[in-house]
């Protein structure tokens, strides 16, 4: 009997993944009229008026009007801009335009960093950048080129052939050069240079790191202009918006790029800026214990003392705090202005926050009223005044008045991204409905999986 049962389930099993594998996807437009026949294992959304599109294992593309453009050939297609797009065959990398003629041959370790119809590309152990017709606009040499941060048409470029770094742009052009210095990008703009010893030269044409950890900079702009003659740091450290985080003692700080101590280090973890503003962490007791966190502003105030279980982003001026297990909300000058009542709550967004307290959510204004009920079983905020929410097992949207704008009847809601449109299930099948509760595509699909160029990409099973 137990043999019978095992069989049975298994033959089941390979039943319901026979039937979910014969799912296939397709595009419609607004009025339901097949675009592309759902032929496709899998369709991405449209950007710049081309779709990737999957087919046994490979990777092609269409374009809006349905057309398949380019064969599913590839392993990936990625980076579409311009009428082009890198693709890949195997670990190797290539270059073709949208009607699958080939720029840059599929032979590649690395395309990358498409800017202004060039590309950056690694062809084994020689590096050079491609432009658009296919022409080497950098010829390929023993080097390695990256990106310069603060301008897109340059490229730090270091030859290993020769154990020298300076800037050029995509047409081999020297925009500045540092003899005798090794280079580093500390992003936004800002290169850190040093003088070069034998091991750091060694190293370079090796392309391992410098073998020093601690490293003193001079800090300059492109063009050479001193913005800090000496800033020791560790080799690893990079800045962010002239910003970076440093240890000592096993605590973190910040110092600004002038290697002024912005924020002392005193903390066991420091997060990334956010509109001016930090969050940062400390252990509770000597060796090790519950975390506490707190915020500092981008001059290096503490804001909000090391006293919370967690805290969010800065959002309408609000800042999420979960105190003793309860969820509330402080001013950016650290005032309680919501009291920590709630069992969840979510950040502020267009002068609302969702909160629940016994798995049941609803809404509070930006004062702390709550104006949509703490009854239902799950709510998301779609628009600055509508809110789709379930209850009993059925969704509808409601408004910032808690009124009903689209009746409970549907089995799920999501709303489609960048636009006004709805995915709503009814019993098994999906289709479409607008903010208003009006059907635009019927439901007799499996899924609605996207929507963009006016067009809705969906999952059924094939036609026969």
């Amino acid at each position: 009997m137990k043999k019978i049962v095992i069989l049975t389930f298994l033959l089941l099993s390979v039943l319901c993944a026979k039937a979910q594998s014969s799912y296939k996807y397709g595009v419609v437009n607004r009025n339901n009229e097949e675009i592309v026949p759902i032929i496709y294992d899998h369709i991405d959304s449209f950007r710049n008026g081309f779709a990737k599109v999957t087919k046994k294992g490979k990777v092609g593309l269409i374009d809006t009007s349905g057309k398949e453009t380019v064969p599913c050939l590839y392993d990936e297609i990625k980076d579409i801009e311009d009428g082009m797009a890198v693709v890949s065959k195997g670990n190797r990398y290539g270059v073709i335009n949208t009607a699958n003629d080939t720029i840059i041959p599929i032979k590649n370790l690395s395309v990358i960093n498409y800017f202004k119809g060039t590309f950056l590309v690694y062809d084994n152990y020689l590096f050079g950048v491609v432009d658009s017709t296919g022409k080497a606009t950098v010829p390929f040499s023993k080097s390695i080129g990256v990106p310069y941060s603060g301008d897109n048409r340059y490229i730090i470029i270091t030859r290993m052939d020769k154990s020298e770094q300076k800037i050029i742009d995509r047409n081999n052009n020297d925009v500045y050069s540092f003899p005798g210095y090794g280079v580093r990008d500390l992003n936004n703009g800002y290169l850190g240079i040093w003088k070069k010893t034998v091991s750091d030269q060694a190293a370079m044409y090796l392309n391992i790191n410098s073998p020093e950890t601690i490293v003193t900079y001079k800090i300059v702009d492109i063009e050479g202009n001193e913005i800090n003659p000496s800033l020791t740091m560790e080799y690893n450290l990079v800045f962010n918006n002239g910003l970076s985080r440093i240890s000592r003692d096993n605590k973190t700080g910040v110092i600004n790029i002038k290697g002024q101590q912005l924020i002392p280090c005193e903390y066991s973890r420091i997060y990334d800026f956010k509109d001016g503003y930090a969050k940062v962490r400390q252990d509770t007791s000597f060796l090790y214990g519950p975390n506490k966190y707190g915020m500092v502003n981008n001059k290096g105030k503490l804001i909000i003392p090391c006293l919370y279980d967690g805290l969010g982003e800065v959002k309408d001026g609000k800042i999420l705090a979960l105190l003793n297990q309860k969820y509330g909300f402080l001013n950016t000058s650290g005032q309680t202005v919501i009291a920590p009542k709630y069992d969840f709550a979510q950040n502020f967004e267009n002068g609302y926050a969702i909160v629940g307290n016994k798995n049941k959510f609803g809404v509070i204004d930006h004062n702390g009223k709550v104006i949509i009920p703490i009854l239902y079983d799950q709510i998301k905020n779609i628009d600055p005044n509508y809110f789709i929410a379930t209850q009993n097992l059925q969704s509808g949207i409601i408004d910032t008045k808690g009124n009903t704008h689209v009746p409970f009847v549907y089995k799920a809601l999501n709303r489609l991204s960048d636009s006004n449109f709805i995915a709503a299930q009814k019993d098994k099948l999906w289709g479409v409905i607008d903010m208003q509760g009006n059907e635009i595509i019927p439901f007799i699909y499996n899924e609605i999986a996207s929507y963009s160029d006016g067009m809705f990409v969906v999952q059924s099973y094939p036609a026969k």
